[in-house]
């Protein structure tokens, strides 16, 4: 698959929102209706990503209910939203990645995170739409590199046919309507188990209803072997899950707790507080309890 580049798009205003306090932008014609565009975002018939800035940041958005990524203008590097800094917690357990495949672009945060702090770290990152590639100007990503591969794809597609494999997948691909219809199923987390080495770790982004979120931790769970972890993001209605492609054998939570004052000097985020959720997480039973749930 060909690596994408992409030229400047061109962004229109709307009128603000004044209870926002955001300048919306769309990818669209000059000569569109900027009242009737404004009108579709706000009963969300509007079914394209679309930009919200305030004086703070920028924010992509799917719909006005349903946050894709965030930026901030005085820092366009740092990660923003919790999730994304609680997805990083796999480095409490491999900390040098050579390979990660990233489903999903979204606004390039966890991009622009590796390229920063693991330059040499190699990543393809797998996005379907192409407007939100379009909009990745806007945010600051870094173009195509030897380090960095973007691909126009739907997930599954990339995943079945891609004869590469890597130590670490990232599983962040969500529409309007919730994760990404190619990343549903247990049949695609075994697929995905098959591209990690030894050793290697998915990271899943659960969002969505709480059905939707157990029907893929299940699928996650039959697919890794019940080695999964599960930690909740809270103020944010989603949940980071870590797939472990090893034996089911408990953590050295003594020895990562060693490590954890050298890591937030290295990677500049709060990994004592990742790994004692982590870790009572594992202890509780957290996932068992989240199947439970319905």
């Amino acid at each position: 698959m060909a690596t994408l580049m992409t030229g400047a798009p061109s962004l229109i205003d709307l009128p603000r929102l004044s209870l926002r306090g955001e300048t919306l932008r769309v990818l669209e014609p000059p000569t569109a209706d900027r009242g009737a565009l404004l009108d579709a975002i706000l009963d969300g018939s509007y079914r394209k990503p679309f930009l919200g800035d305030d004086l703070e940041g920028r924010t992509l958005y799917s719909s006005l209910d349903c946050v894709q990524s965030r930026m901030r203008f005085d820092d366009p590097w740092a990660l923003d939203l919790l999730y994304t800094r609680k997805a990083m917690s796999f480095l409490l357990f491999l900390d040098a990645p050579r390979d990660v495949l990233m489903l999903g672009l979204g606004g390039g945060s966890m991009v622009k995170y590796f390229h920063r702090h693991l330059p040499a770290t190699r990543m393809d990152c797998v996005e379907i739409d192409p407007h939100v590639i379009a909009l990745s100007e806007y945010f600051s990503v870094p173009p195509p590199s030897e380090h960095f591969n973007l691909i126009q794809h739907d997930a599954w597609g990339h995943v079945a046919s891609t004869t590469e494999t890597y130590d670490v997948v990232i599983a962040d691909a969500y529409d309007w309507d919730g994760t990404g219809p190619s990343m549903q199923g247990a049949a695609f987390y075994a697929q995905v188990r098959l591209k990690l080495r030894e050793g290697g770790i998915l990271v899943a982004n659960l969002a969505g209803s709480l059905a939707e979120r157990v029907s893929h931790l299940e699928g996650m769970t039959r697919a890794f072997s019940g080695n999964v972890m599960l930690v909740p993001v809270e103020g944010e209605g989603n949940e980071i899950a870590l797939g472990f492609n090893e034996g089911a054998n408990r953590p050295h939570w003594k020895a990562i707790h060693k490590r954890v004052p050298a890591l937030e000097q290295r990677f500049d985020l709060d990994f004592q507080r990742f790994a004692g959720r982590l870790e009572r997480s594992e202890k509780l039973g957290y996932v068992r309890r989240a199947l439970a749930r319905t």
